[in-house]
Order: structure tokens, then sequence, then C-alpha cells
């Protein structure tokens, strides 16, 4: 009986726990299906939902434009601009050496011949002073030689001077000789005359005395007279005498002649001295050019031993000086890569100078510039006045740009090198152009420029309503989504602006506004708030300021069903409170 009995209330709890469920599940259902909020989904619903085709109603997107209109310019473009040491210099060891002194820091600036790093290397100290001893001592030594050349010049030119006296003697020697030999012929001569006389008298003489002799024998005869015996005895005794002079005459003359030759043989011999002396002198002036030549010869030597050791010395000093590392020109520290206490090395750089007091301006200019912009070529950066000093002569193939520099000077040090500036480049003459604001200028990933216009929005058909949750839904009027009993909102804008984009060809430029071509005056550029503008997007010409627009536009709101676009405001010249600047 009690088994039954709990069997029975086992199974009414089971149905009254499956009431209670069937309950809950109809309840649930109808709170899900009558009292939830537009547009909330059920799970299933939320999980069967594409949410890849659900897109938010167009909004009206507040700008600020102005219309493009013929302005004058200057003809200046801009373009970005990279500032350039004039110099760049390192400071490296040439020696090893351990660093005892770094009187500079980053951000100094050092004059030419400053102590920038001071290295501890004595060896190098002492070898020079080595150097400059074993210097000196090969001066002394070229002292010595060139004295010892002197001395020798000195004998040399009185060996020279003996030579000359020597030939001289000669000379005179030569000539008595010839005179001496003149007197013997001479004298020969007057021996041969009075020979040849000699020898007549001596015939008359025989003649004679045979005269005399007949005449005696005829006398005795008593042929011829006494007075005629005495006068041929008388010749015969005349002729005698007469032979006898010339005989002591010609003895005379071969005595003469015999003192003329003795004579002639004195000078011969004195000839022969002289020569014998003139050639000694001579010999002794040859070994004393000898003696010279070899000692020019050390001198020489001495002088390039002398220059080797100098060159040794300044080597050595040039090496000693090289603990000093000094400034090269005025320039700031901008790096330093070790510290006192370092051991360094040959080569290694120890820190970086840059010569700022001038710097060079480099900026990348496109293609289309390469036939006006040149070396002159004026140039504002900031607000200094410049010219371009170098055209680089290549194109690069990958931008389509060539590189141009300006070099201006740097006094007070407001361009740093790396420092991006602004360049503006004379391009074109001034003149009336037709100009939007610089900043109205995009960029396209391509590298073309070009500008937002509004444009009235133009719709074709009937207006058309949609359910932002469910874009498969559309009624011709408005009113809730069948699906989620969210409020329709109109698909497409009926009045208004769109924004439209215009590719432009930029031109010269002011600073404020660039000559452009590809639009028409009176187009309305967007010059603000262009940044999420795609073709098509409605847009509001309203005031704006420097953090962005200072109103919205109607049918801006968050509820999505106000739409309106608002008519292009008046035109904000620079300075006001619409353009921001």
């Amino acid at each position: 009986m009690s088994n039954a009995t709990a069997s029975a209330r086992r199974r009414w709890s089971t149905l009254f726990a499956a009431l209670i469920v069937v309950a809950a599940f109809f309840l649930v259902r109808w709170i899900v299906m009558t009292q939830r909020p537009p547009g909330a989904m059920t799970v299933i619903e939320a999980q069967a939902m594409d949410m890849t085709t659900m897109q938010a109603p167009d909004g009206v997107q507040p700008v600020a434009a102005e219309p493009a209109e013929e302005r004058s310019l200057a003809g200046e473009e801009q373009f970005p601009g990279t500032v350039v040491a004039w110099n760049d210099e390192e400071v490296v060891a040439r020696i090893p050496g351990r660093v005892v002194k770094m009187p500079v820091y980053p951000g100094d600036t050092v004059r030419p011949g400053q102590l920038l790093a001071q290295l501890e290397a004595d060896e190098f100290a002492s070898q020079a002073a080595e150097s400059g001893a074993r210097a000196r001592a090969a001066g002394l030594g070229v002292t010595v030689a060139e004295a010892e050349v002197q001395r020798l010049m000195a004998a040399r030119s009185r060996a020279a001077a003996d030579a000359e006296a020597a030939d001289l003697a000669v000379q005179r020697s030569s000539e008595e000789l010839g005179a001496a030999s003149a007197e013997v012929a001479k004298a020969r001569a007057e021996v041969d005359a009075t020979a040849a006389r000699l020898k007549e008298a001596d015939a008359e003489r025989e003649y004679l005395a045979a005269a005399a002799e007949r005449e005696r024998e005829l006398y005795k005869r008593g042929a011829a007279s006494l007075d005629e015996v005495q006068l041929a005895e008388s010749r015969a005794n005349q002729a005698r005498e007469r032979v006898a002079m010339l005989q002591a005459e010609v003895n005379s003359k071969r005595h003469s002649v015999a003192q003329a030759e003795a004579k002639r043989n004195a000078a011969a011999a004195a000839v022969n001295e002289t020569k014998r002396r003139a050639q000694a002198s001579r010999e002794a002036v040859r070994e004393a050019e000898r003696a010279v030549a070899k000692a020019r010869a050390e001198v020489s030597a001495s002088r390039a031993q002398r220059q080797a050791e100098e060159n040794g010395a300044a080597t050595t000093r040039t090496i000693s000086g090289y603990r000093e590392l000094r400034a090269l020109d005025e320039a700031v520290v901008t790096e330093r890569l070790v510290s006192p206490g370092t051991l360094v090395q040959p080569g290694q750089t120890l820190m970086r100078l840059k010569v700022v007091k001038r710097v060079r301006v480099q900026f990348d200019l496109p293609e289309r510039l390469a036939g006006v912009v040149r070396e002159g070529t004026r140039v504002r950066v900031g607000d200094r006045e410049a010219e371009v000093t170098s055209v680089f002569g290549a194109v690069d193939t990958s931008t389509r740009t060539f590189r141009a520099e300006a070099a201006m000077d740097n006094p007070d040090r407001s361009f740093l090198p790396g420092q991006f500036v602004s360049v503006w480049v004379q391009t074109a003459p001034s003149g009336e152009r037709l100009a939007v604001r610089q900043e109205a200028i995009q960029e396209a990933p391509d590298g073309s420029r070009f500008v937002w216009v509004m444009v009235p929005i133009e719709v074709e058909g009937e207006p058309d309503w949609t359910c932002p949750m469910h874009p498969e839904v559309h009624e011709a009027e408005p009113g809730d989504c069948p699906i989620c009993k969210m409020p329709l909102v109109q698909s497409t804008l009926t009045e208004g602006f769109r924004a439209e984009q215009r590719k432009v060809t930029p031109g010269p430029t002011d600073g404020w506004y660039t000559a452009v071509s590809g639009i028409e005056p009176g187009d309305m550029v967007i010059y603000r708030g262009h940044d999420q503008l795609k073709p098509g997007t409605p847009v509001a010409n309203v005031p704006w300021g420097d953090t962005g627009p200072l109103e919205l536009p109607k049918g801006s709101g968050s509820s999505g069903h106000e739409h309106g676009g608002g008519a292009p405001e008046e035109e904000a010249q620079p300075g006001d409170e619409h353009a921001g600047h």
C-alpha cells in the first residue's frame, strides 16, 4: 500500500514539473515577442543575421570649403627639405693610447685648433726627442763637411794659381829659348860669313905670296925692280894680316856661337823644368778638384742623412702630435663615443663634430622642374632667403624626382642637421592663377594629387526607406521595420551636397594658396574635414575652428533620419576663425 502511494506521488511530481516547464516556455516566448524593445533580436535571430550586409545610413559630414578663384601668386612651390651640416668631422685616433682628457661635451662649440682629446702615449714623445737629437747631430756633420769643402776649395785655388804661374814661366822660358835659338842661328850665320871671307882672304894671301915669290925671283934675275919686289911683299904681308884678322874674327864668332848654344841649352832646360812644374801644378789642381768633389759628395751625403733624420724627426713629432686631437674648423660636438680612461686603437672614432655655422638644405623636386630649377634659382627656407647652389645631375627612377641643394649661413644655429624644413622654390613668375588652399590638396597612393569638391546631390527615381538592422527591407513610405520594429530611415539623400574627387596638377604657391589645374573657377573646394571622405559622402559647409567644426549640419545626429545638406558658407579668408590659421 505504501509502495503504491509513493509511486503515485512521483508521477504527480513529474507531471507538475513538466507543466511548470511548459508554462515557463510560453511565458518567455510571450515576453520576447511582445515586450522586447525595437531592434532587439533573439539569440537565434542574432546568429542567423549577416552583419556584413548592414550599412549605416548616410549622414552629413561637416566640412569647410570655399570657391576656387584667381589669385595673385608669387610663383613659389613648397617642398620638404632636410638640413645637412656644411661639413662632418670625425675625430679618429691615429695611435694607440689611453684617453686622459676630453674637455668638450656634445653641444659644445669648438674653435679651430681647440683641444678635443688627449692620449697618453709617452713612447712617441721619446722617439720624437731621439729623432730630433739625431737630426741635430747630422746637421753638425753637414757643417763639418761644408767646412772641409771650403778648405779644399781654397787649396784647389792655390794649386790653380801655382799652375797658372807655372804656365807663365813655361811661356817665358819658351820665349827665352826662342831668343837663344835665334841668337845661335845668328852667330852661326856670322861664323859662316866670316869663314867665307877668311877663305877668300887666305886664297888671296896664297896668290899674293906666290906673286911676291915670283917678284923676288925676277929681282934676283934682274927682271924686276926692288920696288916691285917690296910692293909685292907688302901686298902679301897685308893679305897675311887680313887672314890672321879674319881667323881671329872666326874664332871669336865661334866662341859666340858656343855661348849662344850654351844659353839656348840653358833656356831649353829651363823650359823643360817649368813644364814639369806646370804639369805638377796641374796634377795638384786635379787632385784638389778630386778632393773637392769627394768632399762635396760627403756634404751631399751628410745633407741627405740630415734630411732623412729631420724627416724622421718630423714624422715622429707628427706621430707624437697625434696624442692631441684638435678641431679643424668651428663646429659643434654632436657625439662623444668614448670617455676618459678608455684605451683606444688607431682608426677608432672618439667623437663626431658638425660644422653648422653654414648649412646645406637638400630637397627633392619633381622631374617636371628639371628645366626650371637650376643654380641661382631663388628659394626660401622659413624666413631665410637663399639660392640653389647645386643641382644633382640625375633623376631617381623610383620617385621621378631629382635633388637640389641650397647653402646658407646659420650664425644663430636655428637650423640643425637632420631637421625637416619647408623649402619654397621660385618655379614661375608672379601672376594671376586659379588657386585653392594649400591644405585642400591631397596625395593619392599612386603619387598623384587631388582635391575634394562639393557638388549638388542628384537622385534618380523615388525615395527609398530601409531598416538599418535589416537592409533587405525596402519600403516606399516611412514606417517601422516588420522584423525588428525599428523606425525606417531614408536610404539616400534627395537634397544637399556630396563630395567628389577631382585630380589636379599643383603649381606655384605662396604658402597659403596653391595654383592648380583640373578644376573650374567657382568650384567649392573642401579644405577642412576631408580626412574621412569617400566619393559621394554627403557634406555640408559649416563654420570651422582650430579644433574642428563649430557646429554640426542638420541631419548629422545619431538618430540618422534627419538628413539634409547645408548650403556652402561664405568664403573664409586666411586668418579668420573659419580658416583656423
